[in-house]
Order: structure tokens, then sequence, then C-alpha cells
């Protein structure tokens, strides 16, 4: 081992130490200066401290479980508090062996896995990067359950429409879960979106397989499916691949879109209420770019395309009625 990394080894023993430490004695005012102190000594103390805090952050939804190097760390009290450096061996090596075991067991490259949730709000997108270098990339009000382990990566899409960008291993498989229908990575890119009463799945790069049972499709580049609450493979109509990820530039595109679907898709984005009462409206056709967050400037756009009005009813209600005489 060489001198430096004897020496961040060392600095890291130090820092679960202080971690400890501090945690069984947050109101000890002479260690925290103590603390401080040692800070300061080297940058390399404040890297390294950061960096047990963030693993110890991470295994925090271990708390409620109970394991043996967990318990030994957290049940271990010094005798005394007379000297610092000689405590920090035995703090070390219980919390060295606590994050040892929860690495190896709980993290998503471990055995079991911890499963990690992620969503967002309406109007709002996210980026995540995956531990193991995949992209997953939440559109509005969406809902995705992350569980890798050392087998498989898996993730469960619980509502909304999420964009993947896969890094390919062929021995631990990247699948995505929306209701009944399972999309599985061959090396690609591609979007999946979980509707009331369809998932439509969009290729923009390399292959997924979609299976429902005993049912499979294999999907390519420049490619769209969906899957029915029918339990029916259907083909996306008046779509493409541009339209069906335009939100990742914060737009939607609509190519003869009806009113009705255009409306619903607006709605994801702000929260309000748009409602279409007369039936014979929701038919028209609706073509054009428009920027997601800016509610009144797609409802104008649309009152100018359409022989439609825009009525408020409040601050949370919108009603489009036909324009008198145009209809």
């Amino acid at each position: 081992m060489s001198d430096s990394e004897s020496t961040s080894q060392t600095t890291r023993d130090q820092a679960i130490a202080w971690l400890l430490r501090l945690r069984d004695a947050p109101a000890d005012a002479q260690l925290q200066r103590t603390f401080a102190d040692w800070l300061a000594i080297n940058p390399a103390h404040q890297t390294a401290y950061r960096q047990v805090q963030a693993q110890w952050d991470w295994l925090e939804p271990l708390k409620d479980q109970a394991f043996r190097a967990r318990d030994e760390a957290l049940r271990y009290r010094p005798q005394t508090h007379h000297s610092t450096w000689r405590q920090w061996p035995a703090y070390s090596a219980a919390a060295a062996l606590l994050f040892g075991v929860g690495l190896a067991i709980f993290s998503p490259q471990g055995w079991y896995g911890l499963p990690h949730s992620y969503n967002t709000a309406k109007g709002q997108r996210q980026v995540v990067a995956l531990s193991d270098g995949s992209e997953l990339e939440l559109n509005t009000d969406t809902e995705v359950r992350v569980h890798f382990n050392h087998a498989q990566r898996r993730v469960e899409l619980i509502r909304g429409e999420a964009f993947f960008k896969v890094i390919h291993n062929a021995d631990r498989p990247f699948s995505v879960q929306a209701g009944n229908l399972s999309v599985r990575d061959i090396g690609t890119a591609f979007d999946v979106y979980k509707q009331a009463d369809r998932v439509s799945v969009t290729v923009q790069e390399g292959v997924v397989e979609m299976s429902v049972q005993s049912e499979h499709r294999e999907l390519h580049a420049g490619q769209q499916l969906a899957y029915s609450d029918d339990h029916r493979f259907v083909p996306v109509i008046a779509s493409d691949i541009a339209a069906a990820t335009a939100w990742r530039q914060g737009q939607l595109i609509f190519n003869g879109r009806r009113l009705v679907e255009v409306l619903a898709e607006i709605g994801r984005y702000h929260d309000v209420q748009i409602r279409l009462p007369d039936p014979k409206l929701a038919e028209l056709r609706v073509n054009g770019s428009f920027r997601t967050e800016q509610l009144d400037g797609m409802l104008n756009a649309v009152t100018a395309l359409l022989p439609v009005n825009v009525k408020r009813i409040g601050e949370r209600e919108i009603v489009l009625e036909a324009a008198s005489g145009k209809r």
C-alpha cells in the first residue's frame, strides 16, 4: 500500500470516528471545537467527512433494521472522553464494518439492493443519474421506483412518463415495469408513458422488447407501440419520435391531435382543470408547438387556431366553449 493510500484510509477511519462521536454527543461544545480543528488541519479531512456523511445518509433507511454490524456500531460508547485519538480505532472498526455490510448487501450493486423512489410535481422535470451510469429523466407529475441489485436493474413506472438512457449490461438486464407491461432494454434510449388507458413506448435509439405474459414485441429505433387496458398491442396514432420526446426540451408538439387529447396533455403540466363541455369540439384537430410552462400561451394559441373561446371559472378551472358564429 502506498503512503497516499495509507493516509487516505487513515483519514477515512478518522472521519468515521468523528461521525459516530458527534452523533453520540451532539451538544458537546468542546468536541465540536476539536472537530473543527481537525477539519481545518487538512482539506482532505473535509472531503473524507463529506463522503462518510453521504454514505451514512444513504444507509439511513436501514435505521429500523437490525443486523449485527449496525448494532455493534450504534451500541458502541466510549468509557471516557479523555483520549480522542485512542478511541478512534474502536469507533472506526465498528462503523467500517457497518458500511462494509451495508454496501455489500444493500447498495445498488449489492446482493439485495435497496429501492429508491423519485417523483416530480406538476410542471417539474428531473434528471436522475443511476448507479450503473444509466440516466433517468422524469416528466411532469411522474413517480418511479428504482430497484438495482447484483443480478438485475428494474424500474417501476408508477405514474407519468420517463425517458431512459441505458448502459447495456447483459449480465444485469435493465427492465421497466408499467402496470402489466414489461419493457426490457437491449441497449437503447427510450420513452415510457403510462396513461389512463394505455402504456406507450417510444424508442429513440437501439432496441427494446415489450412483454406481457407470453406476448412479446420488439421495437427498434424510430418505432412506437402501445399496450392498451383491454390487453392489446396497438399502434401509436398521429405521433412521431420528435413529438413524443419534445417534453424533454420543455415543449409539446401536436400533429393533427384531437382537441380533447391536447387539453389532457396541457393539463398534465398545470394545476388546473380544463373542461370541454361540448362534445362536438372534442374532434377538432390541433397542429403546432407549444411551451409547456406557458399555460396562457398554449390556450391563446388554441383559440387562434380553432373556433373556441377560453372562459376562466376561478383560479383553477378553465372551460373551452365554441366561439359564437364559428362552429
